[in-house]
């Protein structure tokens, strides 16, 4: 094998391995029980997020957070009824009327990831998902600041669904 082949093998191999080797977000996220901060549920959120909470009596606002890439933003309040579809058709309502808003990318029985137009090129995904536990209502979201891709909010998604 001549210096140069060995040399291209050698270049060919790294950078399969950096590739390779990329860290895939979904593989981080582990159990995060949000308990302690008053709401019954577990979500799946990367390791060192950063948890806030801010409670208005009325309702909780709390904020899972890491980096640019994941930031969920749940509203815990007392609900007005145990309907999740009653519910969900309201935020649906609700992110239609939004005009930056587009069109709705996927939907199940507890939620959506909808696509909004924020300039000429410029795409942003967002979600909501609900969840009555007692008289609970859940909803979580993308926080409120940033601009996240289908990817991260599909990830965000599933981390709230499990």
């Amino acid at each position: 094998m001549t210096k140069m082949n060995s040399r291209f093998i050698i270049l060919l191999l790294i950078v399969t391995l950096s590739v390779s080797c990329k860290n895939d977000p979904k593989s981080i996220l582990k159990p995060l029980d949000l308990h302690p901060y008053g709401i019954p549920v577990k979500i799946m959120a990367p390791d060192s997020a950063i948890v806030s909470m801010k409670d208005y009596s009325i309702m909780k606002d709390i904020t899972v957070q890491k980096d640019d890439w994941y930031y969920v933003q749940i509203f815990q309040s007392t609900t007005s009824g145990n309907d999740t579809e009653e519910i969900k058709r309201n935020q649906l309502e609700s992110v239609r009327q939004d005009k930056n808003f587009k069109e709705i990318v996927r939907e199940d029985e507890s939620g959506f990831i909808y696509e909004k137009q924020l300039s000429n090129d410029q795409l942003a995904y967002d979600f909501r998902y609900i969840k009555i536990i007692g008289d609970q209502e859940i909803i979580f979201q993308t926080g409120i600041t940033g601009i996240y891709t289908l990817e991260n909010v599909e990830i965000m998604y599933e981390s709230v669904c499990k």
